[in-house]
């Protein structure tokens, strides 16, 4: 068979053209609030966990407004509070159960913790303050049972009770009597109207297993006397957590949840007690707050190419190395901004890539559609931000990045 010189230059070029259409990129350097593992960390997931993650590759796109303000930096949730909890027992409740308020009108709760613990009728409830005994006719603005409450979407205990305090019983010291109670319970005491409010933040909202992650706690209208915690995982293992006063008046802990216990659903809770001095009286203040534990079983390997397109079709298709030490389904999330015409860059969509992956190196392409492309203003370079790698076994985020490539 014979090949003309013509014919085997022109092959010669649409090799060496396929060979170098797709486009090497660069990952931009991680800042310090991105997540990304430094080592992975290979598990044997359950086999449940997997047994009914789909083989098949699949991607999907979608367009978002370019008006619309995006923040691809999480922003840590800080839980703020006016309310603690405490168990009492019977016996302290026949007697009188001490309980410090800052304002008028708190709600009281009052939850049975066992099915054998007495459910309290809110009629019969007495309370001491200012040196004299109130019945509850005359110390009750409203009472509410367990059913109104889960009525109106509150999700308590079985048997319990709200009560909100009249103003004629002031703040201070106040003592709760239940004469009818038998068994232990948890007494919830909310203060909404109360100065003194506590709040508590993660600074992350995800942590891989191994790493720490910084706890705060401040208080507003009041010094915090001291603050104790503890950390409780999804598993119901639970272990301390050691607050330290700042300069500023604030605690923090930098806390290290067990790794033993990490993965699987479920997210992490921190709850943090302390007291506050208030005319003289110690004020108690509660708060939680939560936050996910990762297992690094995969990472992004720092390979990233532009995959080459077809004629007249606008779609974007990024081919992303993956390094995985555990075999699973992982996903790519990522959004896409474009340029503007004065060069600044704002959202131009969305896209999700999930594929199963080996252990080993491999590849996920994230696409941009040219539905979600096509009908907008904004042009290249384009940049991904906001860019996530997450196991499907247990939907856990292993790796995310602020800023991950820009696209000329």
């Amino acid at each position: 068979m014979k090949i003309s010189m013509s014919s085997l230059i022109v092959s010669l070029l649409l090799a060496g053209s396929a060979a170098t259409a797709a486009t090497p990129l660069q990952l931009i350097a991680a800042r310090s609030s991105d997540l990304v593992p430094s080592r992975l960390q290979a598990t044997t997931p359950a086999r449940s966990a997997i047994a009914d993650l789909d083989r098949q590759p699949v991607s999907m796109s979608w367009a978002l407004d370019a008006k619309q303000a995006l923040d691809a930096r999480p922003v840590p949730f800080t839980r703020q509070s006016r309310e603690y909890w405490i168990d009492a027992s019977a016996d302290q409740l026949q007697q009188g159960f001490a309980l410090s308020t800052s304002a008028n009108g708190a709600l009281i709760r009052l939850s049975p913790h066992a099915d054998n613990a007495q459910v309290i009728d809110a009629s019969t409830l007495l309370f001491r303050a200012n040196g004299r005994l109130y019945t509850a006719s005359d110390a009750v603005r409203s009472a509410a049972d367990q059913d109104a409450l889960r009525a109106a979407g509150m999700d308590v205990p079985s048997g319990s009770v709200v009560v909100k305090l009249a103003d004629t019983l002031g703040s201070g010291r106040i003592e709760l009597i239940a004469p009818d109670a038998a068994g232990s319970y948890l007494v919830h005491v909310f203060e909404p109207a109360s100065k003194i409010v506590m709040s508590l933040q993660a600074e992350r909202d995800t942590v891989l297993a191994g790493d720490r992650v910084r706890i705060v706690t401040a208080i507003e209208g009041a010094t915090l006397d001291r603050v104790e915690g503890l950390l409780s995982a999804p598993d119901g293992s639970s272990q301390d957590v050691s607050f330290l006063r700042q300069g500023n008046g604030n605690y923090a802990a930098l806390v290290r949840p067990d790794p033993a216990h990490a993965g699987g659903f479920g997210l992490w809770e921190v709850h943090a007690f302390g007291n506050v001095s208030n005319r003289g009286l110690s004020v108690p203040r509660d708060a939680r707050t939560a936050f996910a534990v990762s297992v690094a079983s995969a990472r992004l390997s720092g390979s990233i190419e532009r995959a080459p397109g077809i004629a007249k079709d606008p779609a974007l298709k990024l081919v992303i190395g993956v390094e995985a030490a555990t075999a699973s389904r992982y996903q790519l999330a990522g959004t896409l901004y474009g340029s503007r015409s004065d060069g600044s860059l704002a959202p131009l969509a969305i896209a999700h890539s999930a594929a199963w992956l080996e252990a080993g190196t491999a590849a996920i392409t994230l696409t941009f559609d040219g539905q979600s492309l096509g009908n907008s203003l904004l042009r290249a370079p384009y940049e991904i931000r906001d860019l996530r790698l997450i196991n499907q076994a247990d939907m856990s985020l292993v790796e995310r990045r602020e800023r991950a490539a820009r696209i000329d």
